[in-house]
C-alpha cells in the first residue's frame, strides 16, 4: 500500500477492491451455469445456486446457451419482483376505510356543489367539483383492478 493512499483518505484506494463481487454484475467474463442460469463468479467452479460443474465448452452454441439462460434468469427475477409488490387482495379493513373517506367525499361534494348552485358561487362550485372528484376517484380505484 502506498503512503499516497494513505493520505488522500479514500477508503477505497486504502482497502483496494472490494473482496465481494455482486452476482448480478455486468462482466462478460462471469460464469453462467448452463443447467439453472445463475450468474456466477469467474472463480466459481460449481454454480452456488444448483452446485453443478461450471466447466463450460467454447464455440456459438454455448455463448446461445449462456445467453438463453441470462434472459430466463432474469425473466425469473423479474416475475418474482412483481409478484413480491403485489398484492392479491386489499385487506378488508383497508377496503372499509377506502369506501367511507370515498362516500365521505362524494357526500360533502354533492352537499356543496347544490349549495354553490343554490347561492350562484362560482369558487364554491369548484371546490364542490373537486370533493365530488376525489370521492368518486377514491370509490373507483377501490372497485377497478390495476
Amino acid at each position: 500500500m502506498s503512503v499516497l493512499a494513505l493520505l488522500s483518505g479514500n477508503p477505497r484506494s486504502i482497502m483496494g477492491k472490494p473482496k465481494k463481487e455482486t452476482l448480478l454484475n455486468q462482466n462478460p467474463n462471469s460464469k453462467i451455469c448452463l443447467n439453472c442460469g445463475f450468474p456466477n463468479r469467474t472463480t466459481d467452479s460449481n454454480c452456488m445456486y444448483c452446485q453443478t460443474s461450471l466447466i463450460a465448452d467454447s464455440g456459438l452454441i454455448s455463448w446461445c446457451r449462456q445467453t438463453y439462460y441470462i434472459l430466463r434468469w432474469r425473466w425469473e427475477l423479474k416475475q418474482k419482483r412483481e409478484t413480491e409488490h403485489k398484492p392479491d387482495r386489499i385487506p378488508i379493513f383497508k377496503a372499509v376505510g377506502y369506501f367511507f373517506i370515498g362516500a365521505v367525499l362524494s357526500g360533502v361534494g354533492l352537499f356543496l356543489f347544490t349549495e354553490a348552485v343554490n347561492s350562484n358561487s362560482f369558487s364554491k362550485g369548484l371546490i364542490a367539483i373537486l370533493f365530488l372528484f376525489y370521492g368518486v376517484f377514491t370509490l373507483k380505484g377501490l372497485f377497478t383492478k390495476k
